[in-house]
């Protein structure tokens, strides 16, 4: 008996190995291939699939404020151009690749293993989901080589057209599906996929009628609820879009008619969209019906929609005030998703940029930057926007904070302490409103009396006691002998590993009236700087409000603000200006009392010679600001220096309010360095920057200061290289003879048998240009043989000639020394 069952033991395992080969075309070597594929790798590698389209279906995010896709690939904030971070795709495409490698039985082109095709199915799909769109492509295509059966070979067909889109070859996904809708048996269960699949195709390319048809086809025909009342969602979506209010509204109605047999996401949105709509075509207000839904139990979820949905509401009536809170509500919300967040924010930006407070609308843009991921499409727009507020922003903060610290040092002792201890009293107050209203109620036993609890779990006495101690000590450190100032004093030590340990100093700030009190400027000094940077930031934004954004509103009331504020010439002048610019349409007498002013007091000024004469000052026909400031860029690139001062003070008017006025200030400043030395170059610079503080051109001109601040016309250089320079000046009045010269010096430089480099023009003061000799490697002999034919201006030039060092030249031009070496 044992004999019989080890010889059968053998010849099993002989049997198993005989069938294990995929080289023979046996029919046990194919069934063995066959059940081995279906039952162990690629039941692994589906189900491995299978979880991962769970975890996507559960994680990623809808923004039902839009068309929903008819399939989401991407969990939100995910790059859909990068792979995907889910590892079950990965598992799966490995089985897949598995199952071809080792069980592929191909014999004269023709597969024997009948579950191969399946495992390119497989294989394709997961790099689908993976966002590996070219390799699922290439998946996808061998699979229809192969001969299949119909259900795989119609699923290919179908898996490949979603690639083609994912590709956005959309149109091509079109001409492919169209014709499958029609062959394809309504009976098949790929049916509905196909016509939705279809649908977004033509969402793709703007053919929204097209998509409805399809969509509503697929709607009709799935058999699985959650996709039915997806489809049915985004049908109800497409209808709107078409501007067919009332088949939305039956299309939303027909998913809250499902009630719990929907998913309650959907439901809720879909309700919400029916009383939306419903309130729009009968201006029946959808109040009550919000407020029960957001008293429901059921609901607690979706409570961020509700109140976003009462926002809207109160927006579109004009109630301001009451939107915001709602809003707000929505945004605390512990359930509410990234796109009710994101839009919130966006709302309350444009509602705040519409009632032109633009500081808020900032705000509210740094919350909504923070709601997308980096370096995505949408954040950059968004960061552009914001950047277009930053200088109103600083600005406005400017203001602000001078302000109140002049306000505040006006006061008396007695009204500084009275303020500072009112603000301490609110800020408590708030704070033990917050820890009231987040507290829940206990019950029965547990809701005792606050004075009967322990201290620490008393919220109440711990925001006290945190309040008192801060009015007492102080923020101090969480150390030993924290009671003692001699331990306060000593020095943290930042990094133990370094030798050289960097210590910092404990600032002890107690939270008392009288420490803030003690923290307010006391030099007249300092007030008067805060006085200047006010009134110029008053100019500036009033200028922006004007220009970028027409708001005369405000931009009048920071102007006026400026004019009672003591400012200096420029600044009225400026002011009055812009003020007769805006009242000259709608207020003429208002604008002619600002004129008077101008041409009155300061007839001499460009804003007078811009009145009296207006055509000379505007742009030519289809002239831009950014030619025009190309052509004076160029002046200064010619060393046309007097011309850029010139013309830079009329461009100062024309360019108010854009970024190119700091521009030409960096420019003029430049020139007026150029011409008149280091101290006018820094002088201007630091203008500029107290003017423009938050421009490009100010970060620019404090690098340049920078630099300056450390050049020193008394310090040699350790190393001196041999690079001479051999300098003729002339007079500004004898430069239509320059060519002449430079032909003279050129001659006389050979006949001496100079090497040299470039001879060039460089503008030295407002009287002389130097002609330069450049490149000279050994001190020349500077005595030439002139022409008899010379001028006698040019023999000048000749006679003043003298040579210098590369460094040297560079000081000279510096600091404009050169008559004190002649």
């Amino acid at each position: 008996m044992k004999k019989v069952l080890k010889f059968s033991i053998f010849c099993l395992i002989i049997l198993g190995a005989w069938s294990c080969s995929t080289q023979k075309d046996r029919f046990l070597n194919r069934e063995y291939h066959s059940l081995n594929t279906k039952f162990n790798v690629l039941f692994n590698g589906e189900e491995a699939l299978d979880i991962g389209t769970v975890i996507l279906a559960s994680e990623a995010q809808d923004d039902f404020l839009n068309v929903l896709p008819v399939e989401l690939i991407a969990l939100d904030g995910e790059d859909e151009n990068a792979t995907a971070v889910i590892p079950s795709f990965i598992r799966a495409e490995e089985k897949a690749v598995k199952a071809i490698q080792k069980h592929s039985m191909n014999f004269n082109g023709e597969q024997k293993n009948d579950q191969i095709n399946k495992a390119y199915l497989l294989l394709g799909k997961a790099r689908y989901y993976d966002r590996r769109f070219f390799p699922a492509l290439e998946a996808f295509n061998f699979l229809l080589g192969l001969s299949s059966d119909a259900d795989v070979f119609y699923e290919g067909k179908l898996w490949r057209e979603k690639t083609n889109i994912r590709l956005r070859n959309d149109e091509l996904a079109v001409s492919n599906l169209k014709p499958l809708t029609i062959t394809m048996s309504k009976k098949r269960k790929l049916y509905a996929e196909v016509n939705a699949t279809l649908a977004q195709a033509f969402l793709n390319i703007r053919q929204a009628d097209s998509a409805l048809k399809y969509i509503k086809v697929a709607a009709a025909t799935e058999r699985k609820r959650t996709l039915q009342t997806r489809y049915r969602f985004i049908e109800a979506q497409l209808f709107e879009q078409l501007n067919q209010k009332d088949s939305a509204q039956i299309a939303f109605s027909s998913i809250v008619d499902l009630k719990r047999k929907a998913p309650r996401l959907y439901w809720m949105h879909a309700k919400l969209n029916t009383l939306r709509i419903q309130s729009e075509i009968s201006g029946e207000s959808p109040e009550k019906a919000l407020e029960k839904l957001s008293n429901a139990f059921e609901n607690e979820n979706f409570t961020h929609l509700i109140y976003r949905q009462q926002a809207r509401y109160y927006l579109s009536q004009g109630k301001d005030s009451l939107a915001k809170q709602f809003f707000n509500k929505s945004l605390r919300s512990p359930s509410i998703d990234r796109s009710t967040r994101r839009q919130n924010y966006r709302d309350l930006a444009d509602e705040a940029f519409a009632q032109g407070d633009y500081v808020v609308a900032g705000a509210y843009l740094d919350s909504l930057l923070g709601q997308f991921p980096q370096e995505s499409r949408q954040k950059k727009i968004v960061l552009r926007e914001r950047e277009g507020l930053q200088d109103v922003i600083a600005y406005e903060k400017t203001i602000r904070i001078a302000d109140s610290t002049i306000t505040l040092t006006s006061m008396q002792p007695e009204e500084q302490l009275a303020y500072y201890q009112k603000a301490i009293d609110e800020k408590r107050a708030k704070e033990l409103a917050k820890i009231e209203l987040e507290k829940k109620p206990l019950i029965g036993i547990l809701n005792r009396s606050n004075q009967k609890k322990f201290y620490f779990y008393n919220e109440n006495l711990v925001v006290l006691g945190k309040q008192e101690f801060a009015s007492n000590y102080g923020n101090r450190p969480n150390t030993d002998n924290w009671n003692r100032i001699e331990s306060l004093n000593r020095s943290i030590v930042s990094n133990q590993k370094q030798e050289n340990v960097e210590t910092e100093q404990i600032p002890i700030i107690k939270e008392n009236a009288q420490s803030y009190v003690d923290l307010l400027p006391k030099s007249s000094t300092l007030l008067d700087s805060l006085s200047k940077q006010r009134n110029q930031a008053y100019l500036e934004v009033g200028i922006l409000y004007k220009e970028k954004f027409k708001n005369t509103v405000l931009a009048s009331d920071r102007l006026k603000k400026l004019l009672v504020s003591k400012p200096n010439e420029n600044q009225k002048l400026n002011a009055w200006y812009h003020l007769y610019k805006m009242n000259e349409l709608d207020q003429p007498k208002t604008a002619l009392v600002y004129k008077d002013k101008i041409v009155r007091e300061y007839p001499d000024s460009r804003f007078a010679r811009i009145i009296n004469d207006p055509e000379n000052f505007k742009l030519k026909e289809n002239e831009t600001p950014e030619i025009r400031y190309e052509s004076f860029y160029q002046l200064y690139l010619n060393q046309q220096y007097e011309e850029v001062l010139a013309q830079g003070e009329n461009l100062m008017i024309i360019f108010s309010g854009t970024p190119l006025v700091s521009k030409v200030a960096h420019l003029m400043a430049n020139a007026s360095g150029r011409l008149d030395g280091l101290d006018s170059w820094k002088e201007k610079l630091k203008k500029l920057i107290e003017n423009y503080p938050n421009s490009e051109a100010s970060s620019q001109a404090k690098n340049t200061l920078a630099t300056l601040e450390t050049v020193n016309q008394s310090e040699k250089p350790t190393k001196v290289y041999l690079n001479y320079k051999l300098i003729f000046p002339v007079l500004k009045e004898n430069q239509n003879q320059f060519q002449e010269l430079r032909d003279e010096v050129n001659r006389a430089l050979k006949e001496a048998k100079i090497s040299f480099g470039r001879i060039t023009n460089e503008v030295y003061d407002r009287d002389y240009i130097f002609l330069v000799v450049n490149d000279l490697r050994e001190k020349p002999n500077t005595s030439f043989t002139l022409n008899d034919k010379t001028r006698t201006n040019l023999s000048t030039a000749f006679s003043n000639k003298f040579v210098v060092l590369s460094s040297q030249y560079i000081d000279i031009q510096l600091f404009k020394s050169w008559k004190a070496i002649q």
